[in-house]
């Protein structure tokens, strides 16, 4: 693929017809050599416009920009792949379709075409696409000359990586296996996260029982089997409450007769007492003691005796006659007692086993409520026991792909050792050019690492924190890119200024004379803006070539003299590189 002439429909832009091969030069000049300010006057004049223009003829993404501000505005490209020359149009004013020798078509359709015509993209490779590949030959914003490897903004690490090997000719098949394989491992990991996120199971988790699984289960499922059989068996009462607060009535009075009978049973057992004490001494003994000691009692103490004698035991006999007729009473209360009792008792026995075989309705749904609960952490703990064993066996069977794609990569390598020293040759070869004692080359390692990237790609010349280094980096390895030829037939490179602005002028010379000399050999392009300021500087190393090198291969001048000589035709201020 080589790009023939970017135009417009408007005559005031500046056609740019590029040469078929070799260098095409688009030069910023300064209308006012006075002008203390001069460098100024290179910028906004459409050096790098007419990047961004090539890409919209190639089917990138809508530029609001444009539709905004050059309405009514049609870009047509002309182009050769092989021997087929194409051209594609494109409106600011209907941006979503673009057409292909005249043929309407969608975005998507134009680049799955030329896609196919340009590249050898395998049917079932992701992210491997016209539009990140097309971009390595034309790097289309300023952010892509930070680095040698960033060529489309905010590009996903492994898409960078699968493109950019794709280019250099190493298998993407290990590259999306790989990145497959890492993409089943943060699945199997968001297992865990799953698990974690369970209020359940973090509640088990917290209090350490993670080990114990298997008896937790156990232990919910006889208290699910308790539960299940209690409530199959359970009749609902409606009289559930009423039967319970007569049961609790009748459990009160029963209380109140067994103390009333407890308090009739202690009086009669001290009325039993009271009637086993033996009267006071009688007279004989008393006269018995004193004739013993020896003392003459009178007639009158012996009389007076008598009479006591006779008094208490009077007194005795009423007593025992009135703690009898006592007894008797509280004999009676005791039966009487003891037959509510009695009567009590098997009115509460019946209530209370009527209780025992029937349920409220209250009570059957708290049952089931704690029935559901238990099934619900016997299924949360289930599905935690089966997800670690299929968490732990699917890590283990992917760290084994893991390492098994390690080694096959390794000998991957080791069997194209010749296609990695190709690569690392046009580099070095190109490098030397402009540092003849720095080393360099395009290293490819194995990155045997769990994550997406199956190989580390690093494009290095010794000491490349060196001013214009990076710059002389990115050169070369897009050129390697395109000398390289690998699954692709892309004939043209187009570098903006920007990549001459930190070289010093021995280096932009460097340049420019390899890319020349590489261009007339292999029939290629090599397009790139430039300010004239940066040409003049290469004159003294040029010398005779500078004519040949330079001069011959200016396509177009722009300047800011006046609206006319800028690359549209027109004032105005485009701010695409936000797009």
């Amino acid at each position: 693929m080589r790009l023939l002439e970017l135009r417009a429909n408007k005559e005031s832009f500046h056609t740019i017809k590029f040469n078929e091969k070799g260098i095409s030069l688009i030069v910023g000049r300064r209308e006012n050599q006075d002008n203390v300010e001069s460098k100024k006057t290179y910028n906004s004049v459409g050096k790098s416009l007419s990047v961004r223009l090539v890409h919209f003829c190639l089917a990138c993404n809508e530029v609001p920009e444009f539709s905004t501000k050059l309405q009514e505005w049609i870009f047509e490209l002309d182009f050769i792949i092989g021997d087929s020359k194409y051209t594609s149009r494109r409106s600011t004013d209907q941006q979503n379709k673009i057409y292909l020798n005249n043929k309407e078509m969608k975005l998507a359709d134009f680049r799955d075409e030329i896609g196919s015509k340009v590249f050898q993209i395998p049917s079932n490779i992701k992210y491997l696409t016209f539009r990140s590949l097309i971009s390595r030959f034309i790097r289309p914003k300023k952010s892509s000359y930070v680095s040698y490897d960033n060529f489309v903004d905010e590009e996903q690490t492994y898409n960078c990586l699968l493109n950019n090997s794709f280019l250099l000719g190493l298998d993407v098949l290990l590259v999306s296996k790989k990145y497959d394989l890492k993409e089943e491992h943060d699945k199997v990991e968001e297992m865990k996260s799953h698990i974690e996120k369970d209020d359940i199971l973090k509640a088990f988790f917290e209090q350490g029982r993670e080990k114990d699984v298997e008896i937790e289960i156990v232990d919910l499922e006889q208290k699910i089997k308790r539960l299940d059989e209690r409530l199959r068996s359970f009749v609902v009462a409606e009289d559930y409450e009423q039967i319970k607060k007569d049961a609790d009535e009748i459990s009160a009075q029963l209380r109140v007769e067994h103390n009333k009978a407890a308090v009739l049973r202690n009086a009669i057992r001290n009325i039993d007492l009271s009637l086993e004490l033996q009267p006071d001494l009688p007279k004989d003994q008393i006269i018995q003691m004193y004739q013993e000691a020896k003392v003459v009692l009178g007639e009158n103490i012996v009389r007076r005796l008598e009479e006591v004698e006779s008094f208490n035991k009077k007194l005795i006999t009423n007593r025992k006659k009135r703690l009898l007729q006592e007894k008797k009473t509280l004999d009676k209360r005791l039966g009487v007692s003891i037959d509510l009792i009695q009567k009590h008792g098997r009115e509460e026995d019946r209530k209370l086993q009527y209780l025992n075989t029937h349920g409220a309705l209250e009570e059957y749904s708290a049952l089931n409520v704690q029935l559901a609960d238990f099934r619900l952490r016997l299924g949360s703990i289930q599905t935690y026991k089966k997800l670690l064993n299929e968490y732990k066996n699917r890590l283990e069977v992917v760290k084994n792909e893991f390492g098994n794609q390690n080694i096959i990569t390794n000998n991957y390598l080791s069997d194209n050792e010749s296609l990695v020293k190709s690569n690392i040759e046009i580099f070095m070869d190109l490098a030397k050019q402009f540092y003849e004692s720095k080393k360099a080359g395009i290293e490819v390692k194995n990155n045997e690492g769990v994550n997406q990237q199956r190989f580390e790609i690093n494009a290095k010349i010794q000491d490349d924190a060196g001013d214009g280094v990076n710059e002389v980096k990115i050169f070369c390895f897009d050129w390697t890119l395109l000398k390289g030829r690998h699954n692709h037939s892309v004939e043209f490179l187009f570098h903006d200024s920007r990549l001459l602005s930190d070289m010093d002028p021995r280096q932009k010379a460097t340049l420019m004379k390899i890319a020349h000399e590489q261009t007339i050999r292999d029939g290629t392009q090599y397009i790139i803006s430039a300010n004239e300021d940066q040409l003049q500087s290469m004159q003294q190393y040029l010398g005779e070539e500078y004519s040949t090198v330079i001069e011959n291969n200016i396509i177009l001048s722009l300047t800011d003299g006046s609206d006319a000589s800028r690359l549209l035709g027109i004032q105005v201020d485009l701010k695409y590189e936000d797009e």
